[in-house]
């Protein structure tokens, strides 16, 4: 019977990675998202979608405050489409189609907003890199090319998709802005007595 280096096991178990043949152990009748059929396999569909739920309030707010503050665009695309897989929206072929107009959009969403963003990080010497993460810069590295003097190139959207946009009221002046905290002035308040000095 063949011997293992306990080290060597202990080190495959604490890399983060799953196990060969993990998914085999899960129940079957409580598969998760991503091991059933997807929800989307048409492009179209997916990309709108996907733009209807960015274009809500309460996720574009963020996301264009994140651009704001750095964040590149690969990584939220990057981000965006690994939850909806995740999620069991698609399957990662159509993740990977969806990445560069999802770019996109979320470039044409930090113009409309007037914030300057960074399309990739400037880190290119990991070489621990993923396929996706890969693709996904190669990706950003087309779109670099295509991207005239920082202007997003017409056509590469959707006419549906830019209208949506266009018509997307974004408070500009606000969106950056420190936000002050309203001023509670300062009631007169009379000393607590202590529950020990009360007495009885």
């Amino acid at each position: 019977m063949e011997e293992y280096s306990q080290e060597a096991v202990d080190a495959f178990a604490q890399a983060g990675r799953p196990i060969p043949g993990q998914s085999l152990t899960s129940n079957p009748d409580e598969p998760r998202p991503f091991e059933g059929p997807p929800d989307f396999t048409n492009f179209k569909e997916a990309l709108d979608y996907t733009v209807a739920e960015l274009l809500l309030e309460e996720n574009y707010m963020p996301m264009v405050l994140a651009l704001g503050d750095g964040i590149p665009v690969t990584d939220l695309a990057m981000q965006i489409g690994y939850v909806g897989f995740r999620e069991g929206k698609w399957n990662p072929d159509l993740m990977m189609m969806l990445m560069e107009p999802l770019m996109y959009v979320l470039m044409s969403l930090a113009e409309k907003a007037g914030i300057s963003y960074r399309i990739d990080s400037d880190d290119d010497e990991d070489e621990d890199d993923t396929l996706f993460e890969e693709k996904a810069k190669n990706i950003a590295e087309t779109i670099k090319e295509k991207t005239d003097k920082g202007q997003i190139p017409s056509g590469v959207l959707p006419s549906d998709v830019v209208s949506q946009i266009e018509s997307l009221d974004i408070p500009q002046e606000s969106l950056l802005a420190k936000t002050e905290e309203p001023m509670v002035e300062e009631q007169e308040t009379q000393p607590q007595q202590s529950l020990l000095g009360q007495g009885q």
